[in-house]
């Protein structure tokens, strides 16, 4: 059944600037790449089972996935279909910093 999230991807605001401008970035769920635009929210359903998420960036379209390394996200477990929930994932001061969920 699941549970649908609202997944936000941003970068540092030191070096966002320049992934924003140069970048795709992408929502990594249960090993699928999703494109989504920088700061936008992407209602994203997730499984009732711990999931892992992450995210990246690809430079031109072109190249492998940068700064990628899923985590484990069990968040959403026990909640209702009413709650709604936001999950956002931001990378590191420097550019080749993995994206990471924040609160």
């Amino acid at each position: 059944m699941g549970v649908t999230v609202s997944a936000v991807v941003v970068g540092h605001w030191f070096n966002g600037w320049f992934m924003r401008l140069f970048g795709r970035a992408y929502l990594v769920v249960a090993d699928e790449e999703l494109p989504v635009a920088w700061g936008r929210p992407t209602p994203v359903q997730l499984p009732d089972a711990p999931v892992r998420i992450g995210a990246g960036v690809r430079y031109l379209d072109r190249g492998p996935l940068l700064g990628c390394e899923p985590q484990a996200y069990e968040g959403h477990l026990g909640t209702r279909g009413t709650e709604a929930l936001r999950v956002t994932l931001r990378n590191g001061f420097w550019n080749h910093s993995p994206f990471r969920l924040v609160p």
